[in-house]
């Protein structure tokens, strides 16, 4: 057994000891690799949980922030993890996205670009429909519904995958790419998690 078997082992035994984690909707994961599976992001525990529930390997994003530990970062790489600039134009890290895309691995991306605790979802930002339009893939929604608290439920729906494909001759601008955010891939994870948009929610 290799250490990232191992390390995977490990992680999926603590989600399954201390969490009644549920998962539906698995039929709508593509049979073959090189999509975006994007989810809504609650907590630190979103990604590893996702690694291990679902039955797929992906790369995933991290602010370049937590990879200035060396130990730290080095882990993160190996389990297939590179940086981001938040809130900045990441030429450099929308150039691996694509490449991971177009040697068939699998993306995660968390949409919002940070975490929301507080009940509703933050604004998506227009990346991922950038992402998915450049590398011609399709983008695999997929909500977490339920808290962290032990021993609580936390159900996992995977949606049905998002074609871009009426984009891909197209050169969009950003408000285009926001308003594909906005009305195509947000709305779906928000069905799916349970947990509205900021927009939507009761003032």
């Amino acid at each position: 057994m290799s250490f990232y078997e191992f390390a995977r082992a490990v992680v999926k035994a603590y989600y399954k000891i201390f969490y009644r984690v549920k998962i539906e909707g698995l039929e709508n994961i593509p049979k073959e690799d090189g999509y975006i599976v994007c989810a809504n992001h609650k907590s630190l525990n979103d990604p590893p949980l996702l690694a291990v529930a679902l039955p797929i390997k992906f790369r995933f994003m991290a602010k370049e922030e937590l990879f200035e530990n060396k130990v730290f970062g080095a882990f993160l790489r190996f389990v297939g993890a590179f940086p981001v600039k938040r809130g900045k134009n990441d030429i450099a890290a929308l150039r691996a996205a694509i490449s991971i895309l177009s040697n068939k691995e699998n993306l995660m991306i968390f949409p919002e670009g940070a975490r929301s605790p507080k009940g509703y979802m933050h604004k998506g930002k227009p990346g991922t429909a950038l992402i998915a339009i450049k590398s011609r893939v399709k983008i695999i929604p997929v909500g977490i519904d339920g808290g962290y608290k032990l021993f609580s439920k936390i159900t996992i729906r995977v949606g049905k995958p998002i074609s871009m494909e009426e984009y891909y001759d197209e050169r969009l601008r950003s408000d285009k790419l926001q308003e594909i955010t906005d009305e195509r891939l947000m709305p779906a994870i928000s069905r799916l998690s349970g947990v509205s948009t900021y927009e939507n929610r009761d003032c």
